[in-house]
């Protein structure tokens, strides 16, 4: 009798550990990645994604936990940390690492990329991996971009058509030059201030407007106050997936390999799944109230040429010679010289299929 109970309980336990997933030993790597976006969103899951690749794929021994929201505080305070060691990674915004290596700023150009298809060739490109390499010397390790999205702008005094409805209104920006400039260039007052300051300043009447992608105004609900938004798309904006320096080359060499060939795999979903998740959030802030205006060409010009003088401009923030190799980048895939690249990222993407449903059920 006692031997058949034993066999029972052996059994039981088994099983318990067969339906809980591999069991690891005590990792020997315990990071930690920050971001300021909300929990659930296409780049959170992208985080926690990658955190449970990694775990599986070094069988424990690197252990990530994510911190989302600004639990560690703002951009500029999460790169700080990541330079200093007390948070080991992190998905930060070109904005906020311009303040640290201003060449990234090169990368927030208005109406610099045409399309998705535009913005992953340079990224994932020769000019996008000599950027990553600059953090280096900044004490950390850069991997891949990941995608944050088009950016919009939105509004509580009035609708945006063309360029000339922004004058005069105080504008959110990131604490970028780059940021700043645009709105200069486009005649109002840039505001800049951290992402989590943003939803209340918009309550409180402090500033007008502001500019982010659809899923960023989503989620921190900034539809409470901003009625109006333009689908300009004025800029393509990338998370940065960086860790410390130190903490890199600490791990061995299997492990760096493992970490970036997850990274490159969590980037591809994840930019699959924030595309679609761009429309469906942009359907959510219509059902909420919010009029969006989508812009004929001629409006897409206006805003072009209003736009454009920051080029020149920008030459004081990054070095001339990144302007002429983006704008030269520019004009070779408008001549279609880039189509074969193109066309490589519309066929991968067709075969990674996305969680959308799961993701936006959590916003409904």
């Amino acid at each position: 009798m006692f031997t058949k109970i034993t066999e029972l309980v052996s059994g039981l336990v088994a099983l318990a550990l067969f339906t809980a997933g591999p069991a690891f030993a005590e990792a020997r790597y315990k990071l930690k990645l920050a971001h300021v976006i909300t929990a659930g969103t296409p780049i959170d899951v992208a985080a926690n994604r990658l955190a449970a690749l990694i775990k599986e794929r070094t069988k424990g021994e690197v252990d990530i936990k994510v911190y989302p929201a600004s639990q560690l505080g703002g951009e500029r305070a999460i790169i700080e940390g990541v330079q200093l060691g007390t948070i080991e990674m992190s998905f930060t915004t070109t904005g906020a690492i311009g303040g640290f290596a201003p060449e990234f700023q090169v990368l927030d150009l208005p109406f610099l990329f045409q399309s998705y298809e535009a913005a992953y060739t340079y990224l994932d490109g020769e000019p996008g991996d000599r950027l990553l390499k600059l953090l280096d010397r900044k004490g950390m390790h850069g991997v891949v971009y990941l995608e944050n999205g088009w950016r919009n702008f939105t509004s509580s005094r009035n609708p945006l058509k063309r360029p000339a409805d922004l004058r005069g209104q105080k504008i959110r920006v990131m604490e970028s030059p780059m940021y700043m400039g645009l709105i200069r260039t486009l005649h109002g007052t840039p505001m800049p201030m951290a992402y989590s300051e943003l939803p209340n300043a918009l309550l409180q009447k402090v500033i007008d407007g502001q500019e982010n992608p659809a899923v960023n105004v989503y989620s921190a609900k900034m539809y409470e106050s901003q009625p109006y938004m333009i689908k300009d798309q004025h800029t393509y904006n990338v998370f940065i997936f960086k860790v410390n320096g130190k903490v890199w080359k600490s791990l061995p060499e299997n492990f760096r390999q493992t970490i970036e060939t997850a990274a490159i795999e969590v980037r591809d979903f994840q930019r699959k799944l924030n595309r679609e998740a761009d429309a469906a959030f942009l359907k959510l802030l219509q059902d909420k109230g919010m009029t969006i205006h989508v812009p004929n060409p001629d409006e897409v010009r206006a805003w072009q040429a209003a736009a454009a003088p920051l080029y020149e401009e920008a030459k004081k923030i990054v070095t001339p010679a990144l302007i002429a190799e983006a704008v030269k980048f520019r004009s070779d895939w408008e001549a279609g010289r880039y189509h074969t690249d193109a066309q490589g990222y519309i066929e991968r993407f067709a075969k990674i299929s996305v969680p959308l449903d799961d993701v936006m059920r959590k916003f409904k």
